[in-house]
């Protein structure tokens, strides 16, 4: 009986062996960034900048509306959402790739969208200023100048608002970017060990 039982548990002679090293599922690094988690929040994000961009857009004042900005970066952080979800519940080597691939741009946008929201903020902040100066000749210029003051103020802060967002949002797509390019090389760098068990000489 324990003789049987020693064949039974050795491997066979000339059979082969696999062996995978960097693990069974290197993809699966991907998901030690919470990506649904991070979805959400990008998605969130993204909704936050468009409802927010309407009322900048129809304002005559000067801002970053002028070329959409919140409403291309609220699409990228909402494509982002979307695609950190279904790493998230299916985890491929494409939805991987291509979060990666938006996670770069989205970057890029994020960055180029701050500079823009910043660029508006100084642009309403002396024309604020402009206008108050003008007010003086004005013989209702308390009246005037408590309308132009909360008008220039509600925009500022949109502004405000949009460039924490571009912040926030570009750091979190920064850490997604180093987790799906640590899973994407590590699935490249897998390598699999054949081992081979030859026959004795006896």
């Amino acid at each position: 009986m324990a003789a049987s039982a020693g064949k039974e548990g050795s491997p066979a002679e000339g059979a082969t062996t696999q062996t995978v090293t960097g693990g069974s599922k290197p993809l699966h690094r991907f998901l030690r960034a919470e990506p649904k988690t991070v979805g959400i929040v990008m998605i969130l994000m993204g909704f936050g900048l468009f409802l927010f961009g309407i009322p900048l857009k129809m304002d005559t004042v000067d801002n970053s509306s002028d070329i959409y900005s919140s409403f291309w970066l609220g699409f990228l952080y909402l494509t982002c959402g979307v695609l950190y979800i279904l790493a998230e519940r299916k985890p491929t080597k494409k939805i991987v790739t291509a979060s990666l691939a938006l996670s770069i741009v989205s970057t890029l946008g994020s960055i180029f969208a701050a500079i823009d929201f910043i660029k508006a903020m100084v642009v309403i902040s002396h024309s604020h200023q402009y206008r108050l100066y003008n007010l003086y000749e004005s013989e209702n210029i308390t009246e005037l100048e408590a309308v132009v003051e909360q008008r220039y103020t509600s925009v500022y802060s949109l502004e405000a608002v949009f460039l924490f967002h571009s912040l926030i949002g570009g750091g979190i797509l920064i850490v997604m970017t180093v987790f799906a390019r640590m899973a994407l090389r590590s699935s490249r760098t897998q390598t699999v060990v054949v081992m081979r068990n030859l026959p004795s000489a006896e």
